[in-house]
């Protein structure tokens, strides 16, 4: 699985979406997210990156080494995947 980043300095609404290609990042984002029909670009991210971004949404920076590895082991799908929405004006 990759991970891909919908920012808000190009898209309307912030994600994070795991995926197996660009091409599903894309459909996950117009299907669940926003349906505009305007260029999407988002760009992969490590999953370290992914790790740190879901960290920093949570604020939970004393848990940060155990939370780390929790959220590697979502983002592996070794563990029950989960949907984190995020309100861009809180990042």
């Amino acid at each position: 699985m990759k991970y891909y980043e919908f920012d808000t300095d190009h898209h309307d609404y912030y994600a994070l979406i795991v995926a197996g290609s660009l091409e599903e990042a894309k459909h996950i984002y117009q299907n669940e997210i926003d349906d505009a029909m305007d260029e999407l670009n988002p760009h992969e991210v490590s999953l370290d990156r992914a790790a740190e971004i879901l960290l920093e949404a949570d604020d939970l920076a004393d848990f940060h080494d155990e939370l780390v590895e929790k959220e590697k082991h979502v983002l592996k799908g070794e563990v029950a995947a989960r949907a984190i929405v995020i309100d861009s004006n809180l990042l």
